[in-house]
């Protein structure tokens, strides 16, 4: 069994996180009276093949609407379930919004862990 996913509250630490390891930040925004949320958190990130990837190549954060809705607002986050990713300077590099079945959001996810080493690589050259 697979570590659950520890998830931050601070995107400053996460980002600062993402830095020392060489991960990206993963951010994901939750309303706790979204049917589709719930399902996220019930059915997806339980699973151990998400919560492996997700630790092996993000730093997770993590806010609800309300307590968090100062970051909806900076990150422009008007319908939820919603995942950004960000590389370790807190750029956005992935925006996606929705409930996705484990085996969906895993390769979801790594499109972005593509797309950021593609832009790593090209910012290298």
């Amino acid at each position: 069994m697979s570590e659950d996913i520890v998830w931050e509250t601070s995107f400053r630490n996460a980002l600062e996180m993402a830095k020392k390891t060489n991960k990206l930040v993963l951010a994901s925004f939750f309303d706790p009276c979204c049917e589709a949320c719930d399902k996220m958190k019930q059915c997806t990130y339980i699973t151990d093949c998400v919560q492996e990837y997700i630790n092996t190549y993000f730093i997770p954060v993590k806010y609800e609407s309300g307590a968090g809705s100062e970051q909806f607002m900076r990150f422009n986050v008007t319908a939820k379930p919603a995942i950004i990713i960000f590389d370790a300077e807190g750029t956005e590099i992935f925006r996606k919004i929705g409930y996705f079945e484990p085996k969906v959001f895993i390769t979801k996810l790594e499109m972005a862990v593509k797309k950021a080493a593609h832009r790593a690589a090209r910012s290298h050259s």
